[in-house]
């Protein structure tokens, strides 16, 4: 088994299970001790596993960029939900901008083959995806960053999205504050992000749980500004006391 799938096969485990060992992990995947040890570790320092008294588990959060073939892993099945309810919100006929985000790439399988549409992208993935689907695709064009080589940013693709206006913006961030402010971890996809959502009818943000009331680095806008809210979980209603226009599903 090659180290990349054996990695997506630990986290997968333990999105299923919370928490186990690496003796467990090796004999589930009949992988040696030390070559489990290896991926823990490099799953450690990427910020998505912890380890303590023998025990490795699934990080509650993390400050920096993940690859986006690992973080598309992470809350997968809340990501599933997610993209389910907030496909439900889409027209045939639409047009959308859809982010770079792991949660995005979800909801754009949910609406690819509808009749019509047309989606805005930066989303590297997503210009594979259409390929295999009948929805009319434009790319941003822009530079590949190097923490995420799934995402296109800079001038090139801010100058597409300015020139174009979409019904819906669809997106997510890396964190939703207490508060209601959302923040995200690379400067280039929040500038482009900003783009977006000034050249957007309506905004729906695609939020799995583990984002609640936690924090990052750059400051994408707040919840006023939002028109919708997709969440796996019955606390994201909390913010329907500071932000009553806000539908959230």
């Amino acid at each position: 088994m090659l180290k990349s799938d054996r990695q997506e096969m630990i986290l997968k485990t333990l999105q299923e299970c919370r928490y186990t060992t690496a003796a467990a992990l090796a004999e589930k995947m009949y992988a040696s001790y030390s070559s489990i040890r290896r991926d823990l570790e490099e799953l450690e320092n990427a910020g998505l596993v912890t380890r303590s008294y023998g025990r490795v588990e699934i990080a509650d959060h993390n400050p920096f960029m993940i690859a986006y073939p690992v973080r598309i892993n992470k809350n997968h099945e809340q990501k599933r939900i997610i993209a389910k309810k907030a496909s439900a919100l889409i027209k045939e006929g639409d047009t959308i901008f859809i982010d770079s985000s792991s949660s995005c790439s979800f909801f754009a399988r949910e609406i690819m083959h509808m009749k019509g549409i047309t989606v805005i992208t930066n989303n590297v993935e997503l210009i594979g995806m259409a390929t295999q689907s009948t929805a009319n695709v434009i790319c941003s064009g822009g530079m590949q960053t190097e923490p995420n080589r799934y995402a296109l940013t800079g001038p090139i693709a801010e100058s597409t999205f300015g020139n174009i206006h979409a019904d819906w913006a669809v997106f997510s961030v890396r964190a939703l504050t207490l508060g209601g402010k959302l923040y995200d971890v690379h400067y280039g996809e929040t500038a482009l992000r900003k783009v977006m959502l000034k050249n957007a009818e309506k905004k729906l943000f695609l939020c799995d749980s583990s984002k609640l009331g936690t924090n990052s680095t750059y400051y994408q806008c707040d919840l006023g500004s939002i028109d919708c809210l997709a969440c796996d979980s019955k606390e994201a209603r909390r913010y329907l006391r500071d932000y009553p226009q806000l539908k959230v599903l």
